[in-house]
């Protein structure tokens, strides 16, 4: 497990506004919508204050594994880790099925943010071979991230989130939920791996 001093978890991450278009869905996604813009979304769209409280940890845990990634030589698209890791609960807004990380997507698709949309979409049920680095990192920040934007240690809520799936009538819906632990797991030490070996190279 990486100590969480490694993480600039008291980071405010407004400090990092990059002036962007003030529109959604033109072109790059990321260029049409600024971090200020997605908390606005969110609060607008109801989420409860410990869910943007969840969503601002998880965008501060976020980019800080990017800017340590970045400084060992991988290339990440911090902003669109940080906006998709603010946007990637807003699905739990409005009625969802088993996966409320597609009806993020699809409110993202409403408002034009496609390739945000993506990354949002697997952060419930991912399949390994489909994931981008930004996509693990966005999980891997979730899964250290706590309730209230603290963070946690990554087995605790994978132990919760077993007992979760453990209880699931549905047998395919149970399946399913295994099967994306699994991934999260590959996932968790993937990223764990490639922190502790950029911090060797710096």
């Amino acid at each position: 497990m990486i100590p969480d001093t490694l993480f600039d978890t008291q980071k405010d991450v407004d400090n990092q506004l990059i002036p962007k278009k003030l529109h959604y869905g033109h072109g790059d996604d990321v260029d049409a919508i600024i971090r200020a813009e997605a908390r606005k979304l969110i609060r607008d769209a109801g989420l409860s204050k410990s869910l943007i409280q969840h969503a601002e940890g998880v965008a501060r845990r976020a980019e800080s594994v990017c800017r340590m990634l970045e400084a060992g030589d991988h290339t990440v698209h911090i902003e669109k880790v940080v906006i998709a890791s603010l946007l990637h609960d807003i699905g739990l807004s409005r009625p969802h099925g088993l996966d409320h990380g597609e009806a993020s997507a699809e409110i993202l698709e409403e408002f034009g943010l496609n390739n945000l949309a993506e990354l949002v979409r697997v952060h419930v049920f991912p399949q390994l071979s489909h994931l981008s680095l930004e996509a693990k990192i966005l999980i891997y920040a979730n899964l250290t991230t706590g309730p209230e934007g603290k963070p946690i240690d990554a087995g605790t809520k994978l132990h919760f989130l077993r007992q979760l799936a453990y209880n699931w009538k549905d047998e395919k819906e149970r399946s399913l939920a295994l099967k994306s632990l699994q991934v999260k797991h590959k996932i968790i030490s993937e990223i764990e791996a490639l922190i502790e070996k950029a911090m060797v190279n710096r």
